[in-house]
C-alpha cells in the first residue's frame, strides 16, 4: 500500500489535511471518505486497509473544524464543506483521470454526500451513504430549533456539545472515544442549523438520481432515522440501492458484524462501478477503466 499525505490550502487561515492510500498494483476505484461530526479521516483506517487489498484506493481527509484540519472545532457551513469537497474531487480527477471516483459519507458525511448527489453537475461516478443524518431519532424541540436558527445569525461560531454517547455508535467507538485525541463532541450553532434546514430539503423533494447510490442504515440506530433513509431511497429512482442492517447501531463501519457490511459494499462497487462499461452522469458519460 502506498500512503501519501495531502494538504489543501483553502484560504489564508484554512488548511485541510488528509491521506491518500492506493494499492501497489492497479486501482479500480477511488473512494473519497467524508466523516461524521466530531470524527476525522483516520477513524476509517481499518476499512481503508480492506479497500486497498481489493484494489480500491481511498482518500480520507479531515473536514474543516475536525481532526488536523484548521478551524473552530465542529464549526463550518454546509456550503463551505461542499465547496471543499468539490475542490478535492476536482483534484482527484486531475490526479487519476481514468479512475472512477465514489463518495462514501457516514452520518453527517452521509448527509453531505446525499446533498451533493442532488445538486447539479455531480462529478463522481457513485455515492455511498452510511447512516446519513437526514432526520434525527430524537430531535430538539421546535422552540430550541427556532432559537438555534436565530443564534446562527448572531453567533454562528458558538459551539455546544453534541450529546452523542460513544455507546450509541458502537462498542468499538467506546474505546476510541477514550484514546483518540482528535475526536471531539462539539457542533456549532451554524453547522447544526444548516444540517437541520438542509435535511428538510433532502427529504421534502423527490430526487431522481442518475448515478449509482448505495444507502445503508442500521435498524437499531438511536441517532439518525433508518425510516428517513428508506423514504429517501424509495424516491431516488432505479439507480439507488437501499440496504437495511437489522440490529446494527449508528456506526455500521465499526459495529459488530462490520465485516459483512464491507463485503456487501465491495459487491455493490463491483456490480455498479467496476463491472459497468459506462455510468450516466449529469455532465457526461464516464468510461470506467
Amino acid at each position: 500500500m502506498h500512503v501519501e499525505k495531502c494538504c489543501w490550502k483553502r484560504s489564508k487561515s484554512v488548511k485541510l489535511y488528509g491521506k491518500l492510500c492506493t494499492p501497489d498494483g492497479s486501482m479500480n476505484v477511488l473512494i473519497i471518505m467524508v466523516h461524521g461530526i466530531g470524527e476525522h479521516g483516520g477513524c476509517y483506517d481499518e476499512w481503508i486497509e480492506r479497500f486497498v487489498l481489493q484494489s480500491v484506493g481511498v482518500l480520507a481527509f479531515d473536514l474543516r473544524g475536525h481532526g488536523r484540519s484548521s478551524g473552530i472545532r465542529g464549526h463550518a457551513s454546509i456550503n463551505t464543506i461542499k465547496d471543499d469537497l468539490r475542490a478535492i474531487i476536482k483534484n482527484m480527477h486531475k490526479k487519476f483521470p481514468t479512475v472512477p471516483v465514489v463518495l462514501f459519507g457516514h452520518s453527517m458525511g452521509g448527509h453531505i454526500v446525499l446533498s451533493y448527489a442532488i445538486d447539479k453537475n455531480v462529478k463522481v461516478q457513485g455515492i455511498i451513504a452510511s447512516s446519513p443524518w437526514s432526520k434525527l431519532v430524537h430531535p430538539p424541540s421546535p422552540l430550541l430549533i427556532r432559537l438555534a436558527k436565530w443564534a446562527s445569525h448572531v453567533v454562528p461560531w458558538l459551539t455546544v456539545r453534541t450529546g452523542i454517547k460513544a455507546g450509541q455508535l458502537s462498542q468499538t467507538c467506546v474505546k476510541s472515544a477514550k484514546t483518540d485525541p482528535l475526536l471531539h463532541k462539539k457542533i456549532s450553532i451554524k453547522l447544526f442549523t444548516d444540517l437541520w434546514t438542509n435535511s428538510e430539503t433532502i427529504l421534502r423533494n423527490k430526487h431522481r438520481l442518475n448515478i449509482p447510490l448505495l444507502l445503508m442504515h442500521g435498524t437499531a440506530d438511536p441517532l439518525t432515522s433508518c425510516q428517513a433513509s428508506k423514504s429517501f431511497a424509495q424516491n431516488a429512482g432505479e439507480y439507488t440501492t437501499f440496504k437495511q442492517w437489522h440490529g446494527m447501531r449508528h456506526n455500521l463501519l465499526n459495529d459488530t458484524g462490520n465485516e459483512v457490511v464491507f463485503q456487501y459494499v465491495m459487491k455493490w462497487l463491483s456490480k455498479q462501478i467496476i463491472e459497468n462499461g459506462t455510468v450516466q452522469n449529469s455532465c457526461k458519460m464516464y468510461r470506467i477503466a
